[in-house]
């Protein structure tokens, strides 16, 4: 994978004091997770550490996606039903997420819409994948829905800085990822997302994703995944799935576009086929 210069992020480090690290219940329910031999009553254990997580499992559990006609009650039955995929796509992002909302009183992203965004960008990545029959592993989803966590530090972090480059976006009708470049001195959320992907020791297959998503053709590992989720990224801002930052659709690469061997049809069945998962599967989030 290409590294990043680090000149920017290195330049604000002394500002925020000691980066926020993956929280110690995130790290035990991804031992249990990784544990061949781990059951789903140990899995459940390590979830019932943090209140957070136990929360939105049962929500999801309880959604009227799955329809139980009697409420799920217990950890343990919710990992069976949910399985271990949804499972660590839920700790994982509920628990980075959480980690940097702590440092954020006062967001300037609408973490809603944001996030709806992001869940949306997860689930288009993965459609593409099921439909172009390029998708390998379980991380597409996961993918997609971390694409922008950049946006999410840099709010936390700098959060002035970043609220210029919201209102610079707005009122000159740019998109987002340049105002960010003219107030973060030539840097963007990708960089920011990158670094702080490297600092966690996160997946290097999420890591290129974070970093390359706005443009698939610098990633040099993983690069089908970061299609994906560039194409993701792009169909949900046309048909504008929650907020990413700005009002305005970026291009698709077109080596990405002939990569996944998209054709116009394909893309109108991935369309049809997304609208109708979206409102069933991103009330899982």
């Amino acid at each position: 994978m290409i590294s990043k210069p680090r000149e920017a992020f290195e330049k604000i480090l002394p500002r925020m004091g000691d980066l926020p690290s993956i929280p110690s219940s995130v790290s035990r329910v991804m031992e249990v997770l990784d544990n061949p031999r781990s059951s789903s009553n140990d899995l459940a254990d390590a979830l019932a550490m943090d209140q957070s997580l136990t929360t939105r499992i049962l929500k999801t559990v309880n959604s009227a996606f799955y329809g139980f006609p009697r409420r799920i009650e217990t950890l343990s039955q919710a990992v069976t039903i949910l399985g271990y995929r949804a499972v660590r796509e839920l700790v994982t992002v509920t628990g980075l997420f959480q980690e940097l909302d702590k440092q954020a009183s006062e967001p300037g992203l609408n973490r809603p819409e944001f996030w709806r965004h992001a869940a949306g960008c997860g689930l288009a990545a993965r459609v593409i994948a099921e439909r172009t029959g390029t998708g390998r592993g379980q991380g597409i989803f996961l993918a997609g829905l971390l694409h922008d966590i950049g946006k999410v530090f840099l709010d936390a972090f700098l959060h002035d800085e970043y609220l210029e480059a919201l209102e610079l976006a707005g009122q000159k009708q740019t998109s987002l990822f340049e105002a960010e470049m003219r107030v973060l001195d030539g840097a963007n959320h990708t960089d920011f997302g990158y670094w702080l992907a490297e600092e966690w020791n996160l997946p290097p297959s999420l890591t290129a994703a974070i970093a390359f998503h706005h443009d698939p053709t610098l990633s040099q590992d993983h690069y089908t995944l970061v299609c994906m989720v560039h194409v993701g990224n792009v169909l949900t801002r046309a048909l504008e799935v929650g907020f990413g930052g700005d009002d305005l659709v970026p291009a698709v690469n077109r080596q990405a576009w002939s990569s996944l061997h998209l054709t116009p049809s394909l893309l109108e069945s991935i369309v049809t086929d997304f609208d109708q998962r979206l409102s069933e599967d991103l009330p899982l989030l």
